[in-house]
């Protein structure tokens, strides 16, 4: 068992939720994905409560990603993770998201309920998935790859010591300084976030990623 005072950090609660993604996907990914969770895991897809069905239907989900007009309702997956609540969403085809209110996480019981939901995707996928600060891909806060054997949870020191170093190339921010690292990435985000609210959704693909 992990020592759960060195990573209850992640799941502080700061109006914000923790995203879960894969990186570099392909619609070849995204099917495997669905028909995981169509298979293995209680969920609903939808959006109104009269209109929920038990499985996703990939089809309409295909449409999604192929819709230019914006006049498709867009539906998104709720899974149950034996009481844990996470959100499946169909944005894009290169990156598959979900996320979850860090709210829900008290204990490593809690804890292990996600990171095995993480282990089963990228064992699945034959790839990396991470969780990370809401809007943040590029700073993985847990990062499992099953492929390759690799399953890393930060520290708060682990995370500072990485964040000085991203500090460094982030020209007009280094002077942002807090004791909570899910607040100062709120802060530092923050104005990135409002500047691109109004471009082209587009995803961050893992060369990105700090570590």
């Amino acid at each position: 068992m992990r020592n759960w005072k060195d990573i209850d950090w992640i799941f502080k609660k700061d109006g914000t939720l923790r995203d879960i993604y894969v990186q570099n996907t392909t619609i070849s990914d995204w099917k495997k994905v669905v028909d995981l969770l169509n298979s293995d895991y209680k969920l609903t897809f939808g959006v109104y409560e009269g209109n929920l069905t038990d499985k996703i239907d990939f089809v309409y989900v295909k449409t999604m990603f192929a819709d230019e007009t914006g006049e498709l309702e867009t539906k998104s997956a709720t899974i149950d993770l034996d009481g844990i609540v996470v959100k499946c969403y169909f944005f894009l085809i290169d990156k598959i998201e979900f996320d979850i209110n860090p709210s829900e996480i008290h204990s490593e019981l809690e804890l292990k309920k996600v990171t095995d939901f993480m282990r089963t995707m990228s064992a699945e996928l034959g790839k990396l998935i991470t969780l990370c600060g809401e809007n943040q891909p590029e700073f993985p806060l847990i990062k499992i790859d099953s492929k390759n054997g690799i399953e890393k949870i930060l520290t708060e020191k682990d995370a500072k010591n990485l964040w000085k170093k991203s500090d460094q190339k982030a020209n007009g921010f280094t002077k942002l300084k807090s004791t909570i690292i899910m607040k100062y990435f709120s802060k530092l985000f923050g104005k990135k976030i409002m500047e691109s609210a109004n471009k082209e959704y587009k995803s961050t693909p893992k060369e990105k990623n700090v570590w």
